[in-house]
Formats: structure tokens, C-alpha cells, sequence
């Protein structure tokens, strides 16, 4: 299956996982709850796409090991097929309904992208392509990205094709792929540079990177309209990075987003913060969904500042139950908590440079997630 089973009938497990973000003063964190994504009757099933209406896309291995495309929507799995295909896979959804992906057929030219929209099958194919054209994904506008001959990036807009590729280092050949775009037209994607996958995104002419050169793979698989990206590190450690064009400032010495670890390789993200994704076994991958179940915010204090007793501390949780507590806890002790989902309070921390405070949010069923800061308090 092209790189890059929420059981209709069954949970598989719940997973707290801790993430951090910023948005100019805020901090994130979210708790996320798991469900296998199994097409019926199939031996593997994997998740690709998701939109705001939360329905999933995806591809499946039926039992001859034919491989199929669908759409999952309102509990319901529907097949997709492009006409005279040997296999098909979906691999994106916009909020209209319109499905991208890639198709086989016998031939020297045989990979070939294609737009379903109300129904009705288009070929997406660069022209630039030798023998193959994958589109990955599409936006509200109609954009849609991807990778032909699985060397260079394209966008592809009402008619025109236009190659996108990442900078690499002098003589490397072309290895560019482009994996997701949101409503903005920021990109998502991977370059092969310096014996290594690198992942990026671009946010019109600017280009950043999730990490410096030659540290480790790592995919950017998916991109939502709040600026989030997901994605993984050898195809099984999943990150999400919150609001990563929002501390940018100036073009000078890259800031380098937070990441912070999600459940295996996550394939996309919606506005919602709910992901999907595959998970790795010995024997096979397997999809599934994540739903947020517990949200916390921290707007004061920010990282890495410094404050004078007592410090302002604002927070706020909110989730699928009632809210039991937020707490603080310093130097990991615990210091001060109040009941309900919000925190506006001045409290007096130890002092020193270094100060580890971590805000914790804490729901009536004991889900737990928290934000860790380290200040200066004098």
C-alpha cells in the first residue's frame, strides 16, 4: 500500500498522551481516546484521511488481497473503486466529500491519481510523470498535492500541475513528497536529504523544517487549519506539534516546533484535533481514530519566563465528563489545586531557576493530562 481495523463495532483501548504546544501564550495539552478502524471482512485496513465532519478515508486488502478504497461515514463503510482498476486507495478528504488517491492498472505507465467529486471519477496525472502520480491530498479550494514518480512534489489547481520540490543538498537526486494541505494552502510533506527523510511543512514561500538535518526520519503526514501538524518517525513513533507558524517571528535561526509523542504513525488531523492513523503489530498495520476526551489550556504562566512570588496562574479544561480538578504541582510536589475546570489564581512557587510546573487537569472519570513548564521564580 501507498506509504503513508475504528472498529465499527469495538473500542480496543483508551490512551492518555501528553502534548504541548503554543500558541503566542498558550499551551496545550490533550488526553486522546483509541478505536481500531476495521473494514468489514478485511485482513488489514488502513486509516489515511479525515475531514471536520469527521468522516474517515482509507484503503483495505480484501480476502483475495485485492486492494480497495472507502469512505467511513456516520458508522457506515462504503467501497470505492476506480472504474478498471486492479486496486485503488483513498488517501484524503476535503469538506465536500471529495476523495483523492491513486489507482493501478497493467501498463508502463501504471500508477495514476485521481479526484472523485460528486461521484464522478477524474485522472490525476502530472504530465512531467514517467511512470506514476499519486495525490495525497485536497483542501476546500479544490488544491490538491501530491507526488509523481515518486521523486518530486506537484500541486495540482483548476487544470494546472506545478512541481514543488524541497531543498536537498547539492547533487542529490529529487525525492520529494507532498503529503497534506490545509485550508490556508499550507503543505505538508517529506524530503530524502542527508540519508534521511526530513519532514516539513510551507506556509505560502516559507519553508520549515520539524527537524535539524540528519538527526532521524520523520514524516509530516498531516496539516488542519489551526496550523497543527501530525505525523511519525519510522513509520511507528507518532508526534503531534501545536500552532507551529504561530512563536515563528522573524527568518532568522529555526525554531524547531515541540513534539510530543501520539499513538504510532498518525496519517492526518482535522480541525477538531481528532487524528487518524495506522498502528504496527508483528504481523500487520492496523488503523484507527483518536478522539480528543480532555483538553487543557494554559495562557499564564508562559515557558520559560521569569516572575516574582506570588506568580499568576490562568488555565482552563473542558472534556467528554464533568471536570474534578486542576492542579499545581511544583518541582513535582503538589502544591495547590482547585475543584471544577478553571484556574485563576496567584500562587506563591519555590524559588530558583529551573522551576518545574506542571498544571494538571483531572476529569470525573480520573482522565488525566497536564502541562510542564520550567521557569525562574525570584
Amino acid at each position: 500500500m501507498t506509504s503513508r481495523s475504528f472498529s465499527a463495532q469495538a473500542l480496543v483501548l483508551v490512551c492518555i498522551t501528553l502534548v504541548a504546544g503554543t500558541r503566542a501564550q498558550i499551551s496545550t495539552s490533550i488526553a486522546y481516546e483509541y478505536a481500531r478502524i476495521v473494514y468489514p471482512g478485511a485482513i488489514l485496513t488502513t486509516a489515511n484521511g479525515i475531514n471536520n465532519s469527521n468522516t474517515i478515508v482509507g484503503s483495505y486488502f480484501d480476502s483475495k488481497s485485492n486492494v480497495h478504497g472507502f469512505v467511513y461515514r456516520r458508522g457506515k463503510f462504503a467501497p470505492v473503486n476506480f472504474p478498471g482498476a486492479s486496486s485503488t486507495e483513498v488517501l484524503g478528504i476535503n469538506d465536500y466529500g471529495d476523495i483523492v488517491g491513486v489507482y493501478q492498472v497493467p501498463g508502463p505507465l501504471n500508477f495514476h491519481g485521481f479526484l472523485r467529486r460528486n461521484g464522478e471519477f477524474t485522472t490525476i496525472d502530472s504530465p512531467k510523470a514517467q511512470f506514476g502520480t499519486t495525490a495525497f491530498a485536497i483542501n476546500g479550494a479544490g488544491t490538491i498535492v501530491g507526488s509523481y514518480d515518486d521523486a518530486h512534489g506537484f500541486i495540482y489547481h483548476q487544470g494546472t500541475y506545478r512541481t514543488l520540490d524541497a531543498p536537498q543538498l547539492q547533487g542529490e537526486p529529487h525525492n520529494t513528497q507532498l503529503n497534506g494541505i490545509n485550508k490556508f494552502g499550507w503543505i505538508a510533506g517529506q524530503v530524502f536529504t542527508g540519508g534521511n527523510w526530513r519532514g516539513f511543512w510551507i506556509a505560502g514561500k516559507d519553508w520549515d523544517f520539524l527537524e535539524p538535518r540528519g538527526t532521524r526520519d520523520s514524516q509530516v503526514t498531516g496539516i488542519n487549519g489551526r496550523g497543527d501538524i501530525v505525523g511519525c518517525h519510522d513509520t511507528t513513533v507518532g508526534f503531534i506539534s501545536f500552532n507551529v507558524e504561530s512563536t515563528e517571528g522573524s527568518e532568522g535561526p529555526e525554531k524547531f516546533p515541540a513534539q510530543h509523542r501520539l499513538a504510532s504513525c498518525i496519517s492526518a488531523i482535522n480541525f477538531a484535533r481528532a487524528v487518524v492513523g495506522n498502528y504496527f503489530t508483528v504481523k500487520q498495520p492496523y488503523g484507527f481514530l483518536g478522539v480528543p476526551i480532555l483538553t487543557l489550556q494554559v495562557t499564564a504562566p508562559a515557558n520559560h519566563t521569569v516572575h516574582s512570588n506570588p506568580v499568576h496562574l490562568v488555565a482552563s479544561a473542558w472534556g467528554n465528563n464533568p471536570m474534578s480538578q486542576i492542579q499545581v504541582w511544583a518541582n513535582f510536589k503538589k502544591i495547590f489545586h482547585v475543584n471544577g475546570g478553571e484556574l485563576n489564581a496567584n500562587v506563591n512557587l519555590p524559588l530558583g531557576t529551573g522551576v518545574r510546573l506542571a498544571i494538571h487537569a483531572v476529569d470525573s472519570k480520573g482522565v488525566t493530562t497536564k502541562v510542564v513548564h520550567t521557569i525562574t521564580v525570584q
